[in-house]
């Protein structure tokens, strides 16, 4: 009977005044709730703002306010989405680099995990975003602006480099001009000889052992056309100095 009487003065209440005071007599706004006595607080004192374990996906109001006790975080429904309070001036697709981890307050690791793998709420910020079947992955990659060359939400780019004979420079390799020297050529085994006195010599074969030196007067020079031979290309490694942090998007929870 007690309760019923203490329950019908409240809808009393509610209906007289347009200001709720619940330890007060003086509200100053719609609902205004004060501790009785501030010097002895007690375990009942405050406001006790409903807990859930998963965030309501119906029938939610803008400003509503719940606790979700998976990840001990305040949230508000901001009319089509609950977001963190603490976090409520972040975007859908904001990104960021930090020192953490894993996922944290709506933060979401960009490390090419499967988008299922993510709360449904990120999924479908995910997918507004154009993000596909997976996230994206930053490990050892840098972020370069959008470009005619470059779209939004792509990879590109490689870790190494390979040069090409015909990419290496255009460079025409001397020898030095300084000195009289010779060469030797070997014998190709025979020799046709030469008339004399107008008969016929005919051909007789030299030892194979035998060669020929050039003249030695005059000094010469040599070109080549390569400067590398043909040797069989490498990889060249490209990496500036760097520090290792880790990238993040921001999905909600």
């Amino acid at each position: 009977m007690k309760k019923n009487l203490y329950l019908t003065l409240i809808l009393l209440s509610f209906q007289a005044h347009s200001q709720i005071g619940i330890g007060t007599d003086t509200p100053v706004a719609t609902l205004d709730v004060r501790e009785i006595d501030p010097a002895t607080p007690t375990a009942e004192a405050g406001i006790a703002i409903p807990q859930v374990s998963v965030l309501p996906s119906s029938g939610n109001r803008s400003g509503q306010i719940i606790f979700l006790t998976s990840n001990n975080t305040y949230c508000f429904y901001a009319g089509s989405d609950w977001k963190p309070m603490y976090a409520q001036v972040y975007n859908f697709g904001d990104v960021k680099h930090g020192f953490q981890t894993g996922d944290h307050n709506g933060w979401v690791l960009l490390d090419g995990r499967a988008k299922s793998s993510l709360t449904v709420n990120q999924q479908a910020a995910a997918t507004a975003l154009g993000i596909g079947t997976n996230l994206p992955n930053l490990a050892d990659k840098s972020i370069v602006g959008v470009s005619d060359t470059k779209t939004l939400n792509t990879i590109g780019g490689s870790s190494s480099v390979t040069i090409d004979q015909n990419q290496l420079p255009n460079v025409t390799l001397t020898t030095s001009t300084n000195g009289d020297h010779t060469h030797n050529t070997g014998a190709d085994g025979s020799a046709l000889l030469t008339s004399v006195l107008g008969i016929s010599l005919g051909s007789v074969v030299r030892p194979t052992s035998e060669s020929r030196s050039t003249t030695s007067s005059g000094s010469h020079s040599h070109t080549t056309s390569s400067i590398n031979g043909g040797v069989a290309q490498q990889s060249v490694t490209v990496q500036n100095p760097y520090l290792a942090i880790n990238g993040f998007i921001y999905l909600g929870l």
